[in-house]
């Protein structure tokens, strides 16, 4: 909003690797884009989840949309990643 003159920090909040060396780094993310994702009627709880993750990571230092995310990672690999950038559980990784 013009009148506030601020602006949410997005920096780097944690950074993990993957076993080939791959770097993840978490970032901040606005409240609007959250709210956009999560308001997406049109995206199942499982969708969502990548979208948010999507949203909040960089890739080797690199933004990414979430084909990257189902295209460029394993299976297990999502599963790391996508628990990691939103500090989930096992248990809650189950019902999305």
């Amino acid at each position: 909003m013009e009148s506030l003159k601020r602006k949410p920090s997005l920096d780097v909040r944690k950074t993990m690797n993957l076993t080939d060396g791959t770097e993840i780094k978490v970032i901040g993310l606005t409240a609007r884009k959250s709210m956009q994702i999560t308001n997406n009627k049109s995206l199942s709880d499982a969708d969502r989840a990548v979208h948010q993750t999507a949203a909040k990571i960089l890739v080797n230092g690199n933004p990414i949309v979430p084909d990257d995310l189902l295209d460029c990672f394993s299976d297990l690999e999502l599963i790391e990643i996508i628990k990691f950038a939103n500090d989930i559980t096992d248990e809650q990784l189950k019902n999305v």
